[in-house]
This record gives C-alpha cells, structure tokens and sequence, in this order.
C-alpha cells in the first residue's frame, strides 16, 4: 500500500512538471509568433503598438512570472496607443513616455532569448 501511494505521489509530482514545462513551451511558441509580426514595429510610433496589444495581452496572460509585468507595461501603452487613435497630440504625447516601455521590453527579449531562445526585434 504504502508502495503505491509513493508511486502515485511521484506520479502525481510529476504531471505538475510536466504541466509548467508545456505551459512555458506555449508561451515560447506564442513569443516566436509575435516575433514574427513585430519586425514591423517601430518602438518610436506609439501607433505601433495597436498592431500588437492582442497577442501582447495573450503574452501577458501566459507569460513567467518574471516578466509578466514588463509585458503589463507593454500593454497598457498599446491600450493608450489604441484609445489615442490618429489623435496628433495625444500620440506626441505618448512618444515621450517610450522610455519605460522600452525597459520592459529589453526585459522581455532578453527572457526571450535565455528562456525560450527566441530573438525578438531589435529595439531602433
């Protein structure tokens, strides 16, 4: 008895791993994905961003624990992006506070590229 309940346990422990390493290849098949269409991005063009926000939202959701926030950052500056829309001033505005957009995404594609040896686009 005491023989199958180890088993079971070892079993059991080990479908948790296996679990966090298909949900870890997910969000690395999912970044290659948004690789792929983020070449044409310009980081400086808050419009740009628009392109991006739904898979960066589904990156967000999936994404490890270390840079789920940097990928919140990326996000919230696409929504701002999006509601800015072709207004002018509000997308001048929003050029000014790409720094810390930036920042996260240097995080992201760093992660990228030791977790998941993805290269994203390099930043202009």
């Amino acid at each position: 008895m005491k023989r199958s309940l180890a088993i079971l346990a070892t079993v059991a422990a080990g479908a948790g791993v296996l679990t966090a390493c298909t949900d870890e290849q997910a969000y690395c098949v999912d970044l290659a994905k948004y690789a792929a269409k983020a070449v044409d991005v310009d980081p400086q063009k808050p419009v740009d961003y628009v392109k991006i926000l739904d898979d960066a939202k589904k990156l967000q959701e999936s994404a490890p624990q270390d840079v789920q926030d940097d990928w919140g950052v990326v996000v919230s500056f696409a929504e701002k992006a999006q509601k800015a829309g072709t207004d002018a001033a509000k997308l001048a505005e929003l050029s000014k506070q790409t720094g810390g957009v930036m920042t996260a995404y240097k995080n992201i594609s760093s992660q990228a590229k030791d977790s998941c040896k993805v290269d994203l686009p390099a930043l202009n």
